[in-house]
């Protein structure tokens, strides 16, 4: 009696990890001259209330950083007014709504807005969640560490975010 019981237990757990969704995405540093060395990775895992993202990312100046959701799935340098900038190549904030303003992962904004990531001098170690996301929203875009904090609003431009400085492609499956 007891084998079935436990195969039927086995099974259970294998098929309950299987429905589990989890995406591991490197995080590198970023700079107008291109992509660096590694920070470490991010596990973004789909929930019962849209994603939970495990940060493990070292290298970052000890403080408030802004975190978000960027459009494309590329950190490469590119130019903008001119001059070449960090991972511009990953365009806006994610706007699938085209609403173009900035007001925070509960706000009614921009859906590219993440829960500010505070570091310490040993990096940020961290689990955030993203109750306005899916996976599927997520799939084939980027994931944007700032160089400051993020007020969540408009002015300054992004809410004061900054450079980019960590940057990391999230596949498409």
């Amino acid at each position: 009696m007891r084998i079935p019981i436990l195969a039927v237990a086995a099974c259970a757990a294998l098929s309950s990890n299987a429905f589990s969704a989890e995406i591991s995405v490197p995080m590198f540093k970023v700079t107008d001259a291109g992509i660096g060395e590694s920070l470490g990775k991010i596990i973004i895992a789909e929930t019962a209330k849209g994603v939970a993202l495990q940060v493990d990312v070292t290298g970052l100046a000890a403080g408030q950083h802004g975190f978000h959701l960027h459009e494309n799935g590329s950190c490469e340098p590119a130019a903008k007014d001119g001059k070449p900038q960090a991972a511009i190549a990953a365009g806006p904030h994610y706007d699938p709504g085209h609403l173009g303003s900035h007001k925070g992962p509960a706000g009614t904004g921009h859906k590219g807005d993440l829960p500010a990531l505070v570091a310490t001098d040993k990096g940020v170690k961290a689990v955030v969640n993203a109750d306005h996301l899916t996976l599927g929203d997520m799939r084939g875009r980027s994931l944007m560490i700032h160089q400051a904090g993020d007020n969540y609003t408009d002015t300054p431009e992004n809410g004061g975010g900054g450079a980019r400085v960590a940057c990391g492609v999230i596949p498409e499956k």
